[in-house]
């Protein structure tokens, strides 16, 4: 096989060819449910922020008096236009922003308005009144909580299937945030949430001089874990989906996992904390670095040049990553089927030929020191 440029210009400067970026990485889509689109101070009323999510160009836009937040595909069905991509002025070709017209986004090429469900609305200079039936873009649900704006996505374009909670420290005048933070990481958002079942990577990766326990209850779309702490406190992650996750640490400290599918094979990671007035700053920010930097920093270089096998080689001890890939499996609806939760009879997601796509009812697993997921 010829080597193409980029190829050649990594195995010269890394050793490493690694994947094209139109290789595909992972046997799975973009999972299902809502997922971080923008931050709620990414932009005011009547305005527009473009983003790249779902493998699709999208436009996040406020509508003009009520500030309610929208989530549509970028690409107009008329002509194409792109709508969060105004005009340039006559001195430049840099591009203006998109345009919000009362509770519509209104096309920058020739005026055609959209609501937020995506449907076009009006058509200011057609002739006719009717608006043509297919004249609409995608538009996906959108909530606004805990600092972010969600979007729902569905691979088979259903309705949205379940809630996310809202965290009340994020609004309690006792407690300092939402601070934010984020990274864009070249892995699957699966990988990422997987680390937290790899318990054996704490040693190797993190420093920890031995496995950390852990007890993790499996619940239909939820997976519960707590860890004991060396303070005598508890560390717990509430998983509500793939890629969305409250953790909190006995004592007052809240932070929330929002992360979001670019693509297949790249995630946008957002950590969102808070903690008590009470705490302080000074600590409050120490313990928000040593999450967001310390825990996250040293895991990216593994992640970003790593393959996923399907099938692989585990031993006694490895932590519960044949349990993680069942309970993840029902997020993913797969092209040209109808949705059945992610089942699917070849042993993906560390299935089993035949095997339930993800425990129904509750599953609870201690393994001491074997179990940190």
């Amino acid at each position: 096989m010829t080597l193409t440029e980029s190829q050649w210009g990594r195995i010269q400067g890394r050793g490493i060819k690694g994947p094209e970026a139109d290789e595909r990485r992972y046997p799975f889509p973009v999972p299902n449910g809502w997922f971080a689109v923008a931050q709620s101070d990414d932009l005011s009323p009547g305005q527009t922020k473009n983003v790249h999510y779902f493998g699709r160009d999208l436009v996040v836009w406020r509508e003009e008096v009520s500030g309610e937040p929208h989530v549509v595909e970028a690409y107009c069905a008329h002509l194409g236009a792109h709508l969060g991509v105004g005009a340039g002025s006559p001195d430049s070709h840099e591009p203006g922003p998109g345009t919000v017209v009362g509770a519509c986004l209104q096309c920058p090429f020739h005026g055609w308005r959209y609501d937020g469900s995506g449907a076009c609305v009006e058509i200011p200079y057609a002739k006719s009144a009717r608006i043509p039936e297919k004249a609409r873009v995608r538009g996906f649900p959108a909530v606004e909580m805990n600092g972010l704006i969600f979007a729902w996505h569905h691979a088979h374009d259903e309705p949205p299937q379940w809630e996310l909670p809202v965290l009340d420290e994020f609004d309690d005048p006792e407690w300092v945030g939402p601070v934010y933070t984020d990274r864009f990481i070249a892995t699957a958002l699966q990988e990422l949430m997987e680390n937290d079942q790899d318990t054996v990577h704490f040693v190797y990766v993190h420093g920890l001089d031995a496995v950390p326990e852990q007890t993790t209850k499996w619940d239909g779309r939820m997976r519960i874990t707590e860890a004991p702490r060396e303070d005598g406190g508890t560390f717990t992650r509430e998983s509500y989906q793939l890629g969305y996750v409250v953790l909190r640490i006995t004592g007052g400290f809240t932070f929330m996992g929002a992360s979001s599918p670019v693509d297949e094979g790249h995630s946008h990671q957002r950590w969102v904390f808070a903690y008590p007035k009470s705490l302080g700053d000074e600590l409050g920010q120490e313990m928000i670095d040593r999450f967001a930097r310390a825990g996250i920093y040293q895991d990216i270089p593994i992640w970003e040049h790593k393959k996923f096998w399907e099938h692989p080689v585990l031993v006694k001890g490895d932590g519960e990553i044949a349990e993680y890939r069942r309970w993840v499996a029902q997020f993913y609806s797969w092209p040209g089927e109808a949705d059945q939760h992610g089942s699917r009879p070849n042993g993906r997601n560390g299935r089993a030929q035949g095997e339930p796509a993800s425990r129904r009812g509750t599953v609870e697993t201690e393994r001491g020191a074997n179990t940190y997921g």
